[in-house]
């Protein structure tokens, strides 16, 4: 099996502020997102567990970069993967990635309970170190709920259950990822 993917950009997410009215655009802004993920070329079991540990590795990353008054991001990333773990042979080597993505992200809300809803759409980018450098992926889009304090500094995560994203490298190779601690923080751009 190849060793495949290392990456972790789920991270991706971040971004516009909610504007005062319907006509108003967005405001710019940067972020950071960080998170730790269990990858699994074969799935996952409805107890979240990988259907096959002994190929399923963990994921950590840290992201930063910044959105337009259109909720268009850019975003530049760090991430490491770990050997896989579990039953059986040792199928994913450790490996430290360098990547850059770009997405459109947008927020809605206020929710019954005051908070706001991050909608990050399908993330599209490349890696520029690591084993995969030069490769390019895709990531599904995914939601995280959060709040928006003063002066529109907002935190986001993943609460209630956790995000389980798709992710398909250029060189055809696939696997689900469950995203437990991921949280992304989002400010105006000064």
């Amino acid at each position: 099996m190849k060793n495949a993917l290392r990456s972790s950009l789920l991270a991706p997410f971040a971004v516009a502020v909610i504007a005062d009215s319907a006509d108003a655009k967005t405001p710019t802004i940067v972020y950071n997102s960080s998170g730790s993920c269990i990858a699994s070329p074969f799935g996952f079991t409805a107890k979240l567990q990988p259907v096959n540990s002994g190929v399923s590795w963990r994921t950590t990353f840290n992201v930063v970069g910044n959105g337009d008054e259109n909720g268009n991001v850019r975003e530049v990333g760090q991430s490491v993967d770990s050997a896989s773990f579990g039953v059986g042979p040792r199928m994913h080597m450790p490996a430290a990635n360098a990547y850059t993505a770009t997405y459109v992200s947008s927020v809605t809300g206020p929710n019954e309970d005051g908070s706001f809803t991050l909608h990050v759409g399908t993330q599209s980018g490349t890696f520029t170190a690591g084993p995969n450098a030069g490769l390019n992926f895709t990531i599904s889009g995914l939601e995280l709920k959060g709040w928006i304090g003063v002066n529109n500094f907002a935190v986001y995560g993943s609460s209630g259950s956790p995000v389980v994203q798709a992710f398909t490298l250029s060189d055809g190779t696939k696997y689900e990822r469950i995203c437990t601690t991921l949280s992304v923080s989002t400010a105006p751009r000064p």
